[in-house]
């Protein structure tokens, strides 16, 4: 069985204060396809580079924070296995979800599209 940890990204941690063209630019320097979105000290929630510059290109957002487009913050514990973590990601529509140690901390971001064959298991 292959755990959802196995593939696990590191991902960064952005205010939700932080500008969209802040973040794009922070995300693409850093080789990174999402990042946390930490608001009044807790992690509320994550965005996308991808979805990030699809609305910046189609709108002027220069003065709009992440906090506008950021996706709920799904987790999985790092030892479920991946297939798991595709049927929740699948259940709320969403493509990526946050993967966390056996005492809750965060550790990385797992996308759907990185679970290879896994969609075949549930």
């Amino acid at each position: 069985m292959s755990l959802i940890g196995q593939i696990a990204s590191p991902t960064p941690t952005l205010d939700s204060a932080t500008l969209i063209f802040d973040a794009i630019e922070y995300l693409i320097s850093n080789d990174c396809d999402h990042a946390f979105v930490q608001h009044e000290g807790e992690t509320a929630g994550i965005v996308s580079a991808g979805q990030l510059l699809e609305n910046y290109s189609s709108k002027d957002l220069s003065n709009t924070s992440i906090r506008e487009y950021m996706e709920p913050l799904l987790t999985i514990k790092q030892d479920e296995p991946q297939a798991r973590a595709a049927k929740i990601m699948s259940e709320h529509e969403v493509g990526c979800i946050a993967v966390t140690n056996q005492n809750g901390a965060l550790v990385g971001v797992a996308c759907l599209k990185k679970l290879n064959g896994s969609l075949s298991e549930y």
